[in-house]
């Protein structure tokens, strides 16, 4: 009992400490994010996913469906390439690419479990505790269209990615944008521009 106590004291605290040095105008945008997403139990969309690689000259566009289960459940159904798959069920996960394969139980991988609430954290969002789970400091841009939260990871992070800028819609408050960028430069940006909302 007292270790789960501590646990929550501990995220408690991280969440603050992200929240700390954020300015009124990013708090409050996070807050309407939550809020307004905490509403949705289902999101469905569908969506594009661009691949940029150092080493490439050409983007790799690929395309599906995504369907989001508050709180636990993410599914990418890949379109194009047909039978690409990501799958977050719990502390599940699976990704098929091509041929290739892997399931995991997330529980024995801090890198895996990093990625999967990133996700489910960012989708459902939760800018705060995407924050948290990066122990990311976050810069905050308020455009026309979108309120741009761009994350960079702090010291003791198990995540891959050293940057990641979610793009929140100012009229539903879903996330549109994410660019997930790792330290050798390769970049991966989701687009999910219309939803349905359950």
């Amino acid at each position: 009992m007292k270790s789960i106590i501590t646990c929550i004291a501990m995220l408690f605290a991280a969440v603050f400490a992200a929240n700390a040095q954020n300015s009124p105008e990013c708090d409050a945008a996070i807050k309407k994010i939550a809020d307004a997403n905490a509403k949705y139990s289902t999101i469905t969309c569908k969506f594009t996913k661009t691949a940029n690689m150092v080493m490439m000259e050409k983007e790799l566009v690929s395309e599906g469906n995504l369907t989001y289960t508050r709180p636990d459940k993410l599914k990418m159904e890949y379109t194009t390439p047909a039978g690409d798959l990501l799958d977050i069920n719990g502390d599940a996960l699976t990704m098929i690419s091509g041929k290739q394969k892997r399931s995991s139980n997330v529980k024995g991988d801090g890198r895996m479990a990093t990625l999967k609430n990133t996700l489910l954290y960012s989708v459902g969002g939760d800018v705060a505790a995407v924050a948290a789970e990066n122990n990311a400091t976050i810069k905050f841009e308020d455009t026309p269209k979108y309120y741009t939260f761009t994350l960079a990871k702090g010291k003791g992070a198990k995540s891959q990615y050293v940057e990641l800028v979610l793009s929140y819609s100012k009229k539903d408050f879903s996330l549109c944008v994410m660019k997930m960028v790792e330290p050798n430069g390769n970049y991966t940006v989701y687009d999910t521009p219309v939803k349905e909302f359950k």
